[in-house]
């Protein structure tokens, strides 16, 4: 190749392998590995064994007057929430056996500690199964009042993330108006009768698209049939689209800790393409522009300037294990940054290539008189609106029912030169836009309007919900610090979370402590919770004692002192050596429980188990200490060659094999045995014929690359009948699973021994029941009698 044509594309490869080793690194450093990270070590943290309630309530090594005042607050809690003795009456109950047929144990109101303290938690019989739910007003208002089947009413705090408005004054009325409109009456309602005809066009859809254009400023809309606290879905679908209408260009950018949902593509295990950026941070910017060529949309959920820039949505006290303290951005500031990353966006899309900003309302949106999050963060100086280019809806977007929507600007959504066949809508559902949801939805939106059913100004209820939660807020926080305890809570419109003073290992215990004060939480309140319109000043108190009288009475039984520097070192010392054991044992169970299928499915006929204990015997007593102590591994092999002859000739000959039961046990197989039975006698009959070999190979490499002595010859023939076996094991389940494999077979002759003693001696007639090759067995696992079915 002449010079300067092959200077050119060395230049050209370098330069391109550098740029995208670069992008590489980068993109990967801004990843979800971390949580990959996490997901991986998922599978190897066990608990193991309990270690009792005493253990458990001196994690972080307190003074004994501390130990004592935990065991006296154990004492109280029992009592109030019921421990050993209360699990007895489970059988009463309904929710017990409920929970046992359910696979989210949510509905269980289970697993408020955090994990390690999983010892401490408290049988929830008689209190997670609600019988009646109602206002505890005579007017239809106040707070909602939950009865459990244990016939207890409990004041609940716990509003779901839907309904933030009253039950009597705006519910009540909306759900009766779709009721009419939904209502089937002998077909004479014409409109209730278009549910049967999905994925049509009708008045009813088009009043829907009418309303949330309005309300969102966008010219296209996308309806999700989606449950109505699960709008992943329509934040899936909204990307998705989004991607196609930015020339399929791969990465999303999404801002660290932010939720954005569960479902696969979303959820932060499962998001492929997906980088994490800091929140409010210029470099963030810098990214965006930098690498607008990969990024087709920036998505951000505005429950971070509650939650806190860069920090996770409360998902309980499941990981608090010291302090909690969030400082949430202030409005001004936060709105200053959305502005300035739709500055970005919008100068990406104009000069260089399509960057969408996305707003994921799905938590946010209805929850303030605003509405919308574009309203809400307007400007500080200019008080101009935020314009994004796709807003997400969902949750209360049909006051409950299932629907959510993603409303977009022209060109956003799907939106493609159609004459590219290949690019199709990669979102569709038989129930997309389900007329139940979009009548329910309609009557919803109609209603914040002021121009539906209700009587009220909805925007107003919101306001003054505000203000109430912002009291509300302002006067337990006062109380808090009156009572010197190291609780506070901060809030959003109606949604709170709980905050953490001191830096105990047992500040999840707190909802325990709210329980015993006969409030009921639902399971979603353990770090944050939701209160309605309904609320009133005494509900307000009410709840403001409560919370405190549970504080006071867990400080002084000892579960907010801080763990220190040194306890803190020491626990995570002692939990690292305990589960490293409790992954050994179980790792030595894996094998112990392999060794026990291998035996039950394939080591049945009297011959068999006679050749593996002779064998066994003929391993340990020459191969192993001729191979492993005297180092001779031709005459370790000889011998291990002759005894699993001996070993084999039970399986080939007389064990009647059950082939599908046999799929049960781990490792080699009968079809994989002869496999390694053919390549030995290949081995062999290479060996003789080895000098021909070496004069064919000598034409054409220098040979001495392969000779090799008879003691590494021998060595390496019998490592290759295990080795391709191991190497299928590993590539199929991973290397530990590979190593407990070659960890089984290699004790295997130590534990046939205490397997197979009592079959020392048989009876001679064993030797002529010799299996038909030609036949198939089957096996029954429980009585051991093998049948010859053909």
């Amino acid at each position: 190749m002449e010079p300067t044509t092959l200077l050119i594309w060395a230049f050209i490869a370098l330069s391109l392998a550098i740029k995208f080793a670069w992008e590489k690194i980068e993109l990967f450093l801004r990843s979800n590995f971390k949580y990959r990270v996490i997901n991986y070590f998922a599978s190897y943290i066990y608990y193991g064994d309990d270690i009792g309630v005493k253990a458990s309530l001196q994690l972080d090594y307190p003074s004994p007057h501390i130990l004592e005042r935990r065991l006296e607050g154990q004492r109280y809690l029992e009592s109030k929430l019921g421990g050993s003795a209360g699990a007895k009456l489970t059988s009463k109950f309904r929710g017990p056996k409920l929970a046992s047929s359910l696979v989210d144990c949510r509905f269980a109101l289970a697993k408020v500690c955090m994990p390690l303290l999983r010892e401490l938690e408290f049988p929830n019989a008689g209190r997670n199964f609600v019988t009646d739910v109602c206002n505890n007003g005579s007017d239809g208002k106040g707070m909602l009042i939950v009865t459990t089947e244990d016939g207890v009413k409990r004041p609940f705090v716990g509003n779901d993330a839907v309904h933030t408005l009253g039950v009597k004054t705006f519910y009540e009325p909306v759900q009766n108006e779709i009721n009419r409109r939904m209502v089937l009456n002998g077909g004479n309602n014409k409109d209730s009768m278009l549910r049967f005809s999905p994925i049509s066009m009708n008045e009813e859809l088009d009043k829907n698209v009418s309303l949330i254009k309005k309300l969102s400023g966008m010219d296209k809309i996308r309806h999700n049939f989606t449950l109505p606290r699960k709008g992943s879905e329509a934040v899936d679908a909204a990307l998705k689209d989004i991607k196609a209408s930015c020339n399929h260009k791969p990465l999303i950018v999404r801002f660290k800790s932010a939720y954005h949902g569960h479902v696969s593509g979303i959820n932060v295990l499962d998001c492929d393409g997906h980088v994490f950026l800091p929140e409010c941070s210029q470099k963030s910017l810098d990214f965006i522009e930098r690498y607008h060529y990969r990024i087709a949309a920036v998505i951000v959920n505005p429950m971070q300037h509650f939650t806190g820039i860069n920090k996770p949505s409360p998902p309980g006290e499941k990981v608090t294990h010291s302090s909690r303290v969030r400082s949430a951005v202030s409005r001004e500031d936060y709105a200053r940054w959305l502005h300035s990353l739709q500055r970005k966006c919008n100068y990406c899309t104009k000069y260089l290539t399509k960057v969408a900003l996305v707003m994921d309302d799905i938590y946010f949106g209805f929850r303030t008189p605003e509405l919308l999050s574009s309203n809400y963060f307007t400007h500080p100086d200019t008080k101009a609106p935020l314009n994004p280019d796709v807003i997400i809806l969902g949750k209360a977007l049909a006051a409950g029912y299932p629907l959510s929507a993603v409303a977009g600007k022209e060109g956003w959504l799907n939106s493609y030169d159609k004459k590219f066949l290949l690019q199709v809508n990669k979102t569709v559902g038989t129930m997309a836009a389900w007329h139940g949801g979009i009548v329910a939805s309609n009557v919803f939106l109609e209603a914040l309007e002021g121009t539906g059913c209700v009587k009220i100004s909805a925007r107003e209820e919101l306001s003054l919900l505000m203000n109430n939660c912002n009291a509300f807020t302002v006067a337990l926080n006062a109380k808090f610090a009156a009572a010197e305890v190291p609780v506070r809570i901060r809030n959003f419109s109606n949604t709170f979370s709980i905050d953490y003073l001191s830096k105990s290992l047992y500040n999840s215990r707190f909802p325990q402590y709210l329980l015993a004060e006969g409030v009921f939480l639902g399971n979603y309140s353990t770090g944050k919770f939701n209160l309605s319109a309904d609320v009133s000043a005494e509900d307000f108190q009410l709840l403001e004692s409560k919370f405190v009288a549970a504080a006071s009475r867990m400080q002084h039984d000892g579960y907010f002192e801080p763990t220190t520097s040194s306890a803190k070192v020491k626990l995570f010392t002692t939990l690292a050596a305990r589960f490293t054991m409790n992954y050994l044992k179980l790792f030595c169970d894996q094998i112990m429980n392999d060794k026990h299928i291998d035996i039950e499915v394939s080591h049945n006929h009297p011959v068999n188990k006679f050749g593996h204990f002779w064998s066994s015997v003929g391993m340990i007593a020459f191969a192993y200490p001729l191979i492993f102590w005297h180092g001779e591994p031709v005459k370790g092999c000889c011998w291990f060659f002759i005894t699993h002859v001996i070993r084999q000739t039970g399986h080939f000959f007389y064990e009647h094999q059950d082939r599908d039961i046999e799929k049960l046990k781990f490792g080699h197989k009968d079809a994989s045995k002869k496999e390694a039975v053919a390549f030995l006698f290949g081995a062999a009959v290479f060996y003789k014929y080895r000098n021909e070999f070496w004069d064919f190979v000598a034409q054409y490499v220098d040979p001495t690359m392969f000779q090799l002595s008879l003691d590494q010859y021998v060595s390496t023939i019998a490592m290759f009948t295990i080795i391709p076996h191991f190497v299928e094991i590993v590539y199929q389940f991973g290397i530990l699973r590979g190593i407990s494999w070659a960890l089984k077979i290699l004790t295997d002759p130590f534990t046939d021994l205490l397997d197979f003693y009592t079959h020392i001696f048989i009876h001679p007639k064993w030797f002529l029941d010799m299996k038909d090759q030609r036949a198939r067995y089957r096996l029954d696992i429980e009585t051991k009698k093998v049948m010859k079915i053909e």
